[in-house]
C-alpha cells in the first residue's frame, strides 16, 4: 500500500507530461489543417476563435455580410472536422 501511495504522484506527473505532449502535437496538427482551408474560411475561424471577434466585427473587417461570415465559419469547421477524422486528430 505504501508503495502505491508513493508512486501515485509520479504516475499523475507522467500522465500530465504525456497529456501535454499529446495536446501540443494535436494543436500543431490543427494549425497545419487550418492552413489547408480556403483563405476566407481560415480567416473567419482565426478571427473568431483566436482574436475573439464577434461576427459583426468579422463582417465589417472582411467586407461581407454577417450571414456570409457565419457560412464561412460553418463550412470551415465542417472541413476541419473532416480533416481531423481523416488524420485521426483528437483534441
Amino acid at each position: 500500500m505504501k508503495i502505491l501511495t508513493f508512486l501515485k504522484p509520479l504516475m499523475c506527473l507522467q500522465d500530465g507530461i504525456d497529456g501535454k505532449i499529446m495536446k501540443s502535437q494535436s494543436h500543431a496538427k490543427v494549425r497545419q489543417m487550418l492552413d489547408m482551408l480556403p483563405e476566407d474560411q481560415r480567416e473567419v475561424i482565426v478571427m473568431r476563435h483566436f482574436a475573439n471577434l464577434s461576427f459583426k466585427e468579422i463582417s465589417e473587417k472582411t467586407n461581407c455580410s454577417i450571414n456570409t461570415a457565419l457560412g464561412r465559419m460553418r463550412y470551415g469547421l465542417i472541413n476541419l472536422r473532416k480533416m481531423m477524422v481523416d488524420h485521426q486528430v483528437a483534441l
